[in-house]
């Protein structure tokens, strides 16, 4: 793989001990950064804005400290889910998402980016993050595939994408937008898996080209299980403007299982 020149560093399943230290995040900064490489942080699977015991919620906050912590040493931004509703209506679950945000009295809210969940029982919506990032001053990271999961392969056509990037303009005035794309495999209840995009129906020429075409500012990071292997140099070269036919599994429809 090559010519990629944004690289996102995972700090998903560690506990709150195991982040490395703040002069290691610089150094690997300074690397990448020779290496024309922007840095990003995926913060930890185990924050739940949402979360009820008060365990939980203090791990929540030690995690999202200790990834402020690493992100801010390597000059990268944050990224992580919100969270679950448990058993919480939805109103409740985001108005505990935003006193949990706001307990923490962060300096510079914008450099966190809640991500757009697969699962139909994650926090949140569009809606649901975009009240949480009012009223907290943190942003919007866009995962494509979770997004097509989530809404039943709802990313048909430009329109589709325009939207999610209209209503998060208009309502949080967002300028830089952190994204993830990858293949997906989904069921009724939302996102299943990541898979390759060769192995999923996700659209990704639409989306390069909508975005292109929008003129975005903003990283954008594979997160296919492939990625290493060939996805992400597929990205690349549909960014350069090449032509490529990628042969990939059909939309299944009811009249399939008439053939």
């Amino acid at each position: 793989m090559k010519n990629f020149t944004a690289l996102e560093l995972e700090f998903v399943r560690i506990t709150t001990s195991e982040y490395p230290s703040s002069e290691l995040m610089k150094n690997f900064a300074i690397t990448a950064y020779e290496r024309n490489i922007q840095l990003s942080i995926h913060g930890s699977l185990y924050i739940n804005l949402a979360a009820l015991e008060n365990s939980k919620i203090e791990l929540a906050k030690e995690h999202i400290k200790q990834g402020l912590r690493v992100a801010e040493a390597a000059s990268a931004n944050l990224i992580f889910h919100a969270g679950y509703f448990q058993n919480l209506s939805h109103e409740v679950a985001i108005k505990k998402a935003i006193t949990l945000l706001n307990s923490l009295n962060i300096q510079n809210p914008s450099k966190i980016f809640l991500e757009t969940p697969g699962k139909a029982n994650s926090i949140g919506d569009l809606s649901e993050l975009l009240e949480i990032a009012t009223h907290t001053g943190v942003q919007i990271g866009i995962d494509w595939g979770h997004l097509y999961a989530r809404t039943q392969g709802g990313i048909r056509e430009p329109k589709d994408i325009l939207h999610v990037i209209t209503m998060i303009e208009n309502t949080i005035d967002q300028k830089y937008f952190h994204m993830h794309i990858s293949g997906i495999e989904y069921t009724k209840k939302g996102e299943k898996r990541h898979l390759s995009f060769v192995d999923s129906e996700f659209p990704l020429e639409l989306v390069i080209s909508t975005l292109q075409d929008v003129g975005i500012t903003g990283t954008l990071i594979c997160e296919s299980p492939t990625r290493w292997e060939r996805d992400t140099e597929l990205i690349v070269k549909l960014l350069q403007g090449e032509e490529i036919v990628i042969p990939r599994r059909k939309r299944t429809t009811l009249l399939d299982y008439f053939k």
